[in-house]
């Protein structure tokens, strides 16, 4: 008889083997796509906060850059002057959590009315629910007839909700000398009828799976580019700043060298143009509210002769000229 040949097979040791490496293999691969998930994860919420970062940082450096301050003229009382520059650190942070300004930008309204580019707007932080921080922006095209710090927080009173989840948000001032604060109020003795020159503005956002860990932190600086503007003195057409001669300390060497009546001809280009014969009101619109400061001063000069004040005036007043053929 032949022998019986032997079965092949795997022995019990082999398959266990088989199934630990099996297991290791799984193991190992598993992990990996766990921590690359969570890789992806955190790449993803930064690129979020990035976003949500810039994207604050944007809308309020695009406020701040285009304040306009008007100066107090002497004879007005400090709290009848609406204009204002005002920051202030409460709760005593190293850095302002509550700002108010005047700017230009406004987009008016296609409508009948007559609306001014400025708007009163102010930011402020008030503590939320989960004790992290929401950013309020508020804005009025109408500027109040007298000074007014108050700053709107609440929906009720206006105030609309720019951005939660914040860790932080402060806005630090820097002056013409590069001195930086926490405050300011254009509206005191130290700072009168003043603008930073700069200021810095801070965002950060905590981290939701770890509370404890360093906020993460943006930043930018801001230059603010239009000084305080004296309207008396720009709407005076005799004064060196409006295009006028001056006075003789402003006039210096070059003014005594001038002829009494000498010209660039502007005046003749004025005169033969559209708005000849016209008055400052009937380009300006002096029916427009621009605020207490603005109309008094218009209403000293608003029958006076157009083409004789559009050419002593800097061009960052030509704002205020409504008809456009006049500009």
């Amino acid at each position: 008889m032949r022998p019986a040949r032997a079965q092949s097979g795997f022995t019990l040791i082999e398959m266990l083997a088989v199934v630990a490496l099996t297991v290791v293999v799984l193991g190992v691969a598993l992990s990996f796509y766990v921590n690359l998930s969570r890789a992806s994860t955190r790449a993803t919420e930064g690129v979020r906060d990035v976003r949500r970062a810039t994207a604050i940082l944007d809308r309020v450096a695009r406020d701040v850059e285009s304040a306009v301050l008007v100066k107090k003229p002497e004879e007005t009382d400090p709290l009848d002057h609406p204009w204002l520059f005002y920051g202030e650190a409460r709760g005593g942070g190293d850095a302002a959590n509550r700002l108010k300004f005047v700017r230009r930008g406004h987009v008016p309204r296609r409508t009948a009315t007559h609306e001014s580019d400025l708007e009163v707007v102010a930011y402020a932080v008030r503590r939320a629910e989960d004790d992290s921080l929401e950013l309020m922006r508020w804005a009025s095209t109408q500027l109040p007839e007298s000074l007014d710090r108050a700053i709107p927080v609440d929906e009720a009173d206006g105030a609309l909700l720019l951005a939660d989840g914040l860790a932080g948000f402060g806005i630090t001032f820097l002056d013409d000398r590069g001195e930086r604060t926490a405050s300011w109020d254009s509206s005191s003795v130290v700072q009168a009828d003043a603008l930073p020159s700069a200021v810095e503005i801070e965002v950060a956002f905590a981290d939701p799976d770890d509370p404890d860990a360093e906020p993460a932190t943006w930043r930018r600086r801001v230059l603010l580019p239009l000084r305080p503007l004296d309207l008396e003195e720009l709407l005076d057409p005799s004064s060196a700043v409006g295009g006028g001669k001056g006075s003789e300390a402003d006039q210096g060497e070059e003014g005594e060298d001038d002829e009494e009546g000498e010209d660039d001809g502007s005046d003749q280009a004025c005169a033969a143009g559209p708005c000849a014969g016209l008055s400052v009101c009937q380009a300006v619109n002096c029916s427009q509210d621009y605020g207490p400061s603005v109309g008094s001063l218009l209403e000293e000069i608003g029958s006076q002769s157009f083409c004789h004040w559009r050419m002593r005036i800097p061009t960052s007043m030509s704002w205020i000229i409504m008809n456009p053929a006049c500009r």
